[in-house]
Parts: C-alpha cells; sequence; structure tokens
C-alpha cells in the first residue's frame, strides 16, 4: 500500500516535493493539500492531481487518510505544524530549518518521541548519491583526519520579503546557511566545542552576510560563509591531511565531487539526477527523490528517525544557528 502523503502548505518547495514524490507512485502518493487560502489549495491541487484541498492545516491533522504529513510552510510556522501534526498521531518530515529556535527544536522532537512516530527534518542533502560516497570516503581513511571544512552559500535574495524579514524567520544563516551547517556537522559528526559568528545584519535585524567558526576536537575547524546580500562560489571543500574533496556546485544537492591529492585532481565522481518529467523550481530538484525513497523505506520498516538526520543532530545543528544569529545580534522578539 502507497504511503499517504498530506501536504501542509502549497508553495514552491511544495511543488518540487510533490513532483518527486509521485515520480514512485507504487510507494508514495498524496491524499490531500492545504493553504490558508482554499483557493491556492484547490490550484495546487488541480496541478497535482490531488483528491482532497482543504482551507487550514488542521484539516490535514484530522484527515485519517493522512499517514504522513510534509511541512513546507514558511519558516516561522513550522513549529506550531509540526506539533499540530503530532498532536494528532501523524508521521512529520518538516523542512529546514526544523524550528527557529534550538528550544522550539527539542520541543518538538520530545513530541514526536513521546507519539512514536517517524520524524526528521528534511535536509535532502543527506540522500544525494554524493553524500553517501563523501561518508564512504571520509570512513575510509583515505583523506586522513579532516582538519577543515570550507563551505560557501551566498544566493543575492534581498528582494524577496520573507528572506529580509524577522517574523518570518529570516536572514542568512536560517535560509541558506544551514546548508553549510549540515556539512560540516555531517563530516565531523559531532558537537563543536565552539562557535563564534560574525558579519552584518540589515536594517530589518536578520543577518545579511556571515561567516561561521566551528572548532572540534583534534584541532579541526570548519569556516561557513552564507549571504543574502550576494552570490556566492556555492562550493564546499573538505581538507584532510592526505587529500581533500571538492564538493562542486550546489554543494547542498551536488552532482559531482573531485578528489584531490596536493598537486592534482586524482578522482572525480559524477552522479546523474532522477528524470522526472514537470517543470522544476530549485536547483537540482528533481534530487528529492532520493529523500522521498529514504522516508518511505524508514516507515515501512517502523523507524521513528533517519541515522543520516538524526533528531538530536537537528537539535544540534539549531543550536549552532542560535549562537551565530545572537554573536551577529539577532534576537528574536521574545528571546530579550
Amino acid at each position: 500500500m502507497a504511503l499517504r502523503w498530506g501536504f501542509v502548505s502549497a508553495g514552491k518547495v511544495c511543488s518540487d516535493f510533490g513532483a518527486c514524490l509521485q515520480s514512485l507512485p507504487e510507494e508514495h502518493k498524496i491524499v490531500a493539500v492545504a493553504a490558508r487560502d482554499v483557493d491556492r489549495a484547490k490550484a495546487f491541487a488541480d496541478v497535482h492531481d490531488i483528491p482532497q484541498a482543504y482551507q487550514g492545516y488542521e484539516r490535514i491533522a484530522q484527515d485519517p487518510n493522512v499517514d504522513i504529513a510534509y511541512i513546507g510552510s514558511l519558516h516561522n510556522y513550522h513549529y506550531e505544524l509540526a506539533l499540530l501534526m503530532l498532536q494528532h498521531g501523524k508521521h512529520v518530515l518538516c523542512e529546514k530549518p526544523l524550528c527557529l529556535t534550538e528550544t522550539q527544536a527539542k520541543h518538538v522532537i520530545a513530541e514526536a518521541r513521546k507519539k512514536n512516530v517517524f520524524f526528521m527534518e528534511a535536509v535532502w542533502s543527506r540522500f544525494f548519491p554524493a553524500y553517501q560516497k563523501i561518508r564512504e570516503i571520509i570512513a575510509s581513511g583515505q583523506l586522513g583526519q579532516v582538519k577543515l571544512v570550507l563551505a560557501s552559500f551566498g544566493d543575492y535574495n534581498l528582494d524577496v520579503e520573507r528572506v529580509r524579514t524577522k517574523d518570518t524567520g529570516g536572514g542568512a544563516i536560517l535560509d541558506v546557511g544551514i546548508y553549510n551547517i549540515q556539512l560540516a556537522s555531517m563530516v565531523y559528526g559531532q558537537q563543536p566545542t565552539s562557535v563564534s559568528a560574525n558579519g552584518y545584519l540589515l536594517d530589518t535585524g536578520v543577518d545579511g552576510i556571515s561567516s561561521i567558526v566551528l572548532k572540534y576536537p583534534n584541532n579541526a575547524m570548519a569556516v561557513l560563509n552564507s549571504s543574502i546580500m550576494c552570490d556566492f562560489p556555492n562550493e564546499a571543500f573538505i581538507m584532510g591531511e592526505k587529500k581533500k574533496i571538492k564538493v562542486c556546485f550546489p554543494f547542498w544537492c551536488p552532482t559531482r565531487i573531485e578528489i584531490s591529492d596536493a598537486e592534482k585532481i586524482i578522482e572525480v565522481h559524477e552522479f546523474p539526477l532522477p528524470e522526472i518529467k514537470g517543470d522544476f523550481i530549485y536547483t537540482n530538484a528533481t534530487g528529492m527523490q532520493y529523500e522521498v525513497a529514504a522516508v518511505g523505506k524508514y516507515i515501512k520498516e517502523g523507524a521513528k528517525e533517519s541515522p543520516l538526520m538524526s533528531q538530536n543532530e537537528s537539535i544540534v545543528i539549531a543550536g549552532i544557528m542560535d549562537k551565530a544569529r545572537h554573536d551577529l545580534g539577532y534576537y528574536y522578539d521574545d528571546e530579550k
């Protein structure tokens, strides 16, 4: 029987994710979509051939035909919507960032564990074949001990209102910087010993550009740059004592990695994307199919979380983002 999905929002990321989900029709089916504006929900349902369109997210939570809720709303709604779905016993896949703060993330994850359902932050990067290859290379010792992760994600986005405003959880760190942080977290596999950040705030109070430095045991570091004020190369490097990996653009959804020694590239690994018909909005969005397949497998096996993107790691990442924001002077009203 196909896993039955309810979509909590009808925005752009939901459109791309929905197309990927529907590319696996034997295992997955979208049975309902909800939005605050019922006309948006109906329009989304028409495009994606979804039988039920609701006004108001409570209807998804109350629908007995929904097994799992996909939350693709604005950042500031993730916390309350995740709790709503969990309290009605739904499995949940929630887009990144999971919540606006570490405190919220802890509360949501505690509720998921109480309800004994599957719950994961949708860090789709972790499920790309290129990321699996990176994990294998690091584990093999081919790089030697990793000493530095360099990652940059900059995308001029000042004309997008949600990214500029504090009320919607805007700013570079929460919007794109989380991809840098999750890469460093995956590479080192543990909590950093220190977090520091510097940068500039916009006049709206959110971070426009920043550099985060994470320190790890054994003299290892990560230097992570993010911006919504200008475009960056959007590549990443994992530097070991012997060799290094370049995660080519776009490093958060890559199809190519390169292994180099001190002099030259010695290995290249390329991974073609799934071929899915449709008009996609985001870069390499057909790669969301990897995440869809993984979530279906976890739920079929009775797992409550993913070993590739654990609930504890989501809490660690949220804590890093809190500390980085605060170093820059970015506080929400209820944090002061």
